[in-house]
This record gives structure tokens, C-alpha cells and sequence, in this order.
């Protein structure tokens, strides 16, 4: 080791190791490495080297330099790795990974649970890992509904050399659900033993859902498909894109068995995006043949690092990291490296597997990027300015002091308990104190008709106006072109059917413009070619923003009535429940959504213990 109080440079090694920055503080700012000490050293301080802003401040820092030989550059990069993870220099990078390693296990007990999770362990059998927890969601979905399994905790206790059900097995919106087996093993307090032959029945279910999650999914695709193309052609089309969801989420099982099948040995595939204000590394692990892991880095350039460099300093340290594990791999990349360590073996396809990996990986770095962004926007919220600079953008006004934007939104499922909804944004923020939901009146039930529904909701709002007084600044419509001039032609006609000024002149002034999901196109009144915004700007998230808003607030009403009315045909359907009893409980308690907050003694006033039995047999209670 050298110890320079002076920084005298003309005694630094012209040897390979690492150097050390020091502050006057006595904190080191900065750990690197070099084939060649003296050259690197120097070349921060002779004038030469033309250094950015940043390497600049940190030179200015620099009162000591203490430096370390070692015997070749990969003994280097393993001390410079170790040091920087030891000291944490300002100035050097630190990798920050978001570790996505996300599975489905099946676990060895008797009656195995299936599960996500993102720990291995050596006991039960597990598949993946999966890129996204959108996807493993939907697959757990379609195993429940294609395998009749509930994918979630199973409870049982051994008992007298059998087994007896300990708790319901899966719970969700209120409904229970068990396997489905020919037999029926138990009863609903779990008292009645289960045989040998229903085990085996649910082994072999267990069985399948393996098979499935292996590869051999082409029955349960084709079965879904069939699903699809029904909703479709009964204009069911939320169901009809939950299907092809749950497709796309089939089809992602297929990488693993494609990088199976096409790359053979250990491999890690590495590729970047500068977006976002930031610049990101993905990765994808192979080991043997397989995708064991996905991850993403946020890389913070400290010295104003190229895209090069940052991506030569991650792929040195992934080596160190994979050096201690014993692991030898090559790298599949999409740019050329220079001055790289000769051990690194370096693969840059142009076509074929490792090409499609490349694009996996690309995807992958997006989705992570592009979701942190909108997190971003999210937890810091839009401002005034943001609103101003769309209305300035659609070629309309400022009308209030207070800008405020609406949206309406319309939720059915296949034409039942439609209803809308209008989200609010004021001066940036959601102001859920101001959205409102709407029943929808004017349309037959079974009938589906998104025009009319809209045509309610703008003509009821017109109303609205025309007794407060008040006008939005911008009316943002969900739908294209033909929604937008649907709602155009209801203003036409709300103006012809009045005369008052007043009324007339808040009209006149109506700002609205609607955007196509398709293609996030907006599209203005009159004009027959829509205006397309940048997709990254906090002008369209704002509009995506109060569009889903809507959307959600919609669905949410439209789901709450649905599950209201379910509970009060169930009512009607149960025995024991006749007009006068179920008019009592009407008159008592309101709805029957309330009846779960009951207490049975408080029940025992109004029904009788068979009764309240089957409301508890059905879940009401």
C-alpha cells in the first residue's frame, strides 16, 4: 500500500490494483481499479483527459490517494467489488435490484397447497420464476377454474391415521370452495373423515395442474378460446378480454420450455434502457438450460458514465458475483464492449433464441421502468401547471380559478346493473369527495347500449349546470371519435330546447374531448384528425389518470349492485324464507347486505334457529 499525502503521483504504481479517493475528511469517495495505477491515477489530474462536470467536483475533493497492488485485472475487479460493497463510496455505483423472482409451488404435504411465492426451499415442487404477478394471478385463476382447485392456504390436522377438514378451504367474495372430486368427503364444520379414494382423486388433480404448469396446456387454451369467442359474439367484452388475458398468461408459461429446447448452458442476458429520467439493467439468468431468475437495476450515473461504461461496471460485478457461487456463464448483450476483462465471455446475437431473449429482457426493463414512473407521478400527483399545459395543448381555456376536469365512465356486465360514474380532478389532485355514480334509468335491463346510457349521463349533467351555475374546465369523454360526436349532438340538443342566455352562454362554453383506449388518440370537436401526445407525458397520464378513475370507480358500483342483487335473489331462493319473513328483515335491518354485521342473538328476535342456520349454511351471515 502507498499512502500519498501530497498526491504525488509520480510514485504510483504502473502495476494493475485499485485506488482509493480521500476526502479531508478521511472518507474515501471513490474506488477504482486498473490495469495500470500510475496511468489511471494521472489521468484525473494531468490535464489530458478532458473530465466531466462531475469527475470534476470529485477531483476538487481529493486530498489523499492510497493504493493497492494485486497480481492481474480480475484480482483487481474482486477487491474493487469487495471494497465499494465494504466503504460505499459517494461516488460509486451501487447496484439497487429489483429481485422478481416470483414462483408457483405445489407443496408435498398430503393434501398439497398450491401457492405463489418468491422463497425456495427444498421441500415442495416449484415453477417459474414468472416475469409478472399479473400473470401468475391469472394462472392461479384459470388452475382454480379449470382444475377446481382453490389456490390458497389449506388447513388440515391429522386425526385417528385420516384426515378431516380443519377450516374452509378457500374464501373469496364470500363464496367457499373446495376440490372438486366425485365424492363429497365432507360436511361444512369439517367433522366427517375423508377416505383414501378422494385423496387419490385430489392427487391426481394435484397431478394434472403439474402436467399443466410444465407445458401441456394446449386442452385449457383451446377451452378458453372457445369462452372468448362466445363473449364476444354476445358483445360481452370485458369478459371476452379477461379470457384473452388469461390466455396471454398461458402463453407466458411457454419461455421457459422455449429457452429449454433452443439454449443450451448458463447464460446471463443483460440489456438496458435510458428512459424515465433514469438508466436501467435487466437481466435474465440460465442455469442448465432454464430461467432461474429475472431482474431489474435502477443505476444512478455518479461520474456522468456512458451507457457503456455503466453497463462494463454491472457486468463486472454480476462476474464477481457469480465467481463466488462458482458459476461460469456466458453473457448475451446488445451492444459491443471495449476493454472489458478477457474472462468475460461476451455473445451478441442477431437472430435466433439468444435474440428473443434479448427482446425478453428489453420487455421486461420497460414494464419495470415505465410502472416506477407512473409510481412516481402517483406519490408526487400532478400540478395546475400540468392542466394548463393540456388545455393549452387542445387549443381551449382556463374557465375556472380552481381547474377542475370530470370524466364519465359506463359499467355493465353483459348489459345487467348498468350504471356510470364521473371522477374529478381539481387543481391536479383526485378530489373523490366530488365523484359522483349514477344508476342508469332510461334503459331496458339485458340491454346494452353504451350510446344511450352516455346520452343519460350527458343530458342529466347539462341539468346539473344549468341549476348551479358552475361549468368544468374540460369534460374528458372515454370512447372515439363516434362517442365524442354522440355527446356533441346531445349538447346541439339541449341548446335548441332552451332560450335562457344565461343557460345558453355556460354551453357555449363547454370544452370537451375524448380519448380512444386503442390507441390513447384525442380527438376535439370538428376536427377529423386526433391529436396524439407524447406517450411519456404528464399531459396524457393525466387524462389516463382520471379516465381510470372513472373506470374504477364505475366498475366498483357496478360490482357492488351485482353482488347486492345476488344476495336478495338468494334470499328469495332460500326455504324457510317466505314474503312476510323476508319483509321483516327488510323492515329491521334495511338490506340484506347488513345481515353479516348481525349478531345471532340479536337474529334469534326476528327468525328462528333454522333460520339463521341457513343463512350460515349460505354464507349470508
Amino acid at each position: 500500500m502507498i499512502y500519498m499525502p501530497n498526491l504525488d503521483l509520480q510514485h504510483i504504481p504502473k502495476s494493475p490494483g485499485i485506488y482509493k479517493y480521500f476526502n479531508k475528511e478521511g472518507t474515501i469517495i471513490y474506488i477504482g481499479k486498473s490495469v495500470n495505477l500510475f496511468s489511471r491515477v494521472n489521468s484525473y489530474f494531468n490535464g489530458k483527459s478532458k473530465l466531466n462536470f462531475a469527475k470534476k467536483k470529485m477531483v476538487e475533493q481529493i486530498v489523499r490517494i492510497e493504493t493497492i497492488i494485486t497480481t492481474n485485472e480480475t484480482e483487481s475487479l474482486i477487491l474493487e467489488t469487495t471494497l465499494i460493497k465494504q466503504h460505499k463510496p459517494k461516488y460509486n455505483i451501487l447496484m439497487k435490484d429489483d429481485k422478481n423472482h416470483l414462483y408457483i409451488k405445489i407443496t408435498d404435504t398430503t393434501f398439497p397447497k398450491i401457492l405463489k411465492t418468491r422463497i425456495k426451499t427444498k421441500s415442495g415442487v416449484y415453477f417459474g420464476p414468472y416475469i409478472s404477478t399479473f400473470h401468475v394471478n391469472n394462472i392461479l385463476k384459470i388452475i382454480k377454474k379449470h382444475f377446481g382447485y382453490g389456490c390458497h392456504d389449506i388447513h388440515f390436522f391429522k386425526e385417528g391415521g385420516g384426515y378431516n377438514l380443519d377450516k374452509y378451504l378457500f374464501k373469496n367474495n364470500g363464496i367457499i370452495s373446495r376440490p372438486h372430486t366425485s365424492s363429497t368427503p365432507f360436511n361444512n364444520d369439517g367433522g366427517e373423515k375423508i377416505e383414501d379414494t378422494v385423496i387419490n382423486e385430489y392427487n391426481q388433480q394435484i397431478k394434472n395442474i403439474k402436467k399443466f404448469l410444465k407445458g401441456n396446456f394446449q386442452d385449457v387454451i383451446s377451452s378458453i378460446e372457445e369462452k372468448m369467442k362466445s363473449h364476444a359474439k354476445e358483445l360481452n367484452f370485458e369478459e371476452a378480454q379477461k379470457a384473452k388475458e388469461q390466455i396471454e398468461s398461458i402463453k407466458s408459461l411457454e419461455i421457459n420450455q422455449n429457452v429449454r429446447d433452443a439454449v443450451q448452458g448458463d447464460y446471463n442476458v443483460i440489456h438496458y434502457l435510458e428512459k424515465f429520467d433514469s438508466f436501467y439493467i435487466g437481466l435474465i439468468e440460465i442455469r442448465d438450460s432454464k430461467i432461474t431468475g429475472f431482474n431489474n437495476f435502477e443505476i444512478s450515473a455518479k461520474l456522468g458514465e456512458t451507457k457503456e461504461e455503466l453497463l462494463k461496471i454491472f457486468i463486472e460485478n454480476r462476474y464477481i458475483s457469480d465467481r463466488e457461487e462458482k458459476i461460469k456463464c456466458s453473457y448475451i448483450l446488445p451492444i459491443k464492449l471495449d476493454d472489458i476483462l478477457e474472462d468475460i465471455k461476451i455473445e451478441l446475437p442477431k437472430k435466433g433464441a439468444k435474440l428473443e431473449l434479448l427482446q425478453l429482457t428489453y420487455k421486461n426493463i420497460y414494464e419495470y421502468a415505465y410502472k416506477k414512473y407512473l409510481n412516481s407521478l402517483s406519490t408526487k400527483g400532478f400540478t395546475k401547471a400540468t392542466m394548463k399545459n393540456l388545455l393549452k395543448t387542445l387549443g381551449y381555456n382556463q374557465i375556472n380559478k380552481s381547474l377542475i376536469f370530470e370524466c364519465n365512465d359506463i359499467s355493465h356486465l353483459a348489459g345487467s346493473h348498468t350504471v356510470a360514474s364521473r371522477s374529478i380532478i381539481e387543481n391536479g389532485k383526485s378530489n373523490t369527495s366530488k365523484y359522483k355514480k349514477f344508476k342508469i334509468k332510461t334503459l331496458e335491463s339485458g340491454k346494452i347500449d353504451d350510446f344511450g346510457s352516455m346520452k343519460e349521463i350527458m343530458e342529466r349533467r347539462l341539468k346539473e349546470i344549468e341549476k348551479s351555475g358552475i361549468i368544468p374546465d374540460l369534460i374528458i369523454i372515454d370512447g372515439g371519435k363516434g362517442q365524442l360526436n354522440s355527446v356533441i349532438k346531445i349538447i346541439h340538443r339541449f341548446k335548441s330546447e332552451h332560450s335562457n342566455k344565461e343557460t345558453l352562454e355556460l354551453i357555449n362554453n363547454l370544452q370537451v374531448v375524448s380519448i380512444a383506449k386503442r390507441e390513447e388518440e384525442l380527438f376535439l370537436p370538428g376536427e377529423s384528425e386526433p391529436i396524439l401526445l407524447d406517450k411519456e407525458s404528464l399531459e396524457l397520464r393525466l387524462i389516463q389518470k382520471i379516465r381510470d378513475e372513472a373506470h374504477r370507480f364505475a366498475i366498483t358500483f357496478n360490482r357492488d349492485k351485482r353482488i347486492k342483487a345476488m344476495k336478495t335473489n338468494l334470499l328469495e331462493s332460500l326455504p324457510g324464507f317466505g314474503p312476510i319473513t323476508r319483509k321483516k328483515i327488510l323492515k329491521t335491518y334495511g338490506s340484506v347486505n347488513k345481515l353479516s354485521g348481525i349478531k345471532k342473538q340479536e337474529l334469534e328476535k326476528i327468525l328462528n334457529k333454522n333460520q339463521i342456520q341457513t343463512l350460515e349454511d349460505h354464507g349470508i351471515i
